[in-house]
């Protein structure tokens, strides 16, 4: 059984136990989520028994806190991992576009590329590094905008 195959299945589980009232995992859920809901940018320490401990990033108790939620308003989530190396379709969803789309920035080597046999695939880095660049272009365009805005003396 893959590791894609495993995730998926404890995460199926683990959405129907907490979606039963009573269950040890439905008030753990409960537990959970009041508590990372009320902290602000405080450290999380994940303690295991006299072993010891370790502080929690805080993308992983942002991601616990989503996967909480979700499973308290009785939606399933499921968990699966993300290959290195993507296909078309799938970098296209994690940019947010069409796959034309992003079939057009690899014609124009915006985004590395490389084939498989017929098929094109794509490093996650590089649509990751795409999609910091794409958001740093946006963040300027916004502030040149802002900063023109009050040039003109529209928001006074």
């Amino acid at each position: 059984m893959s590791t894609t195959t495993t995730l998926a299945a404890k995460a199926i589980q683990l959405s129907e136990a907490a979606s039963r009232p009573g269950s040890p995992e439905h008030d753990s859920l409960k537990a959970v989520l009041a508590l990372i809901s009320r902290l602000d940018g405080e450290e999380v320490r994940l303690n295991a028994g006299g072993t010891g401990s370790v502080a929690v990033p805080e993308l992983v108790v942002d991601l616990l806190r989503q996967v909480c939620a979700v499973l308290d308003r009785g939606d399933g989530v499921v968990v699966s991992e993300v290959a290195r190396k993507l296909t078309t379709s799938e970098a296209a969803r994690v940019l947010g576009v069409s796959r034309p789309t992003l079939i057009a920035l690899l014609d124009k080597s915006e985004i590395a590329s490389h084939r498989v046999g017929t098929h094109r695939r794509v490093a996650l880095t590089d649509v990751l590094a795409y999609r910091r660049q794409r958001v740093a272009q946006q963040r300027q365009a916004y502030e040149a905008m802002m900063a023109e805005q009050d040039e003109l003396g529209i928001y006074e």
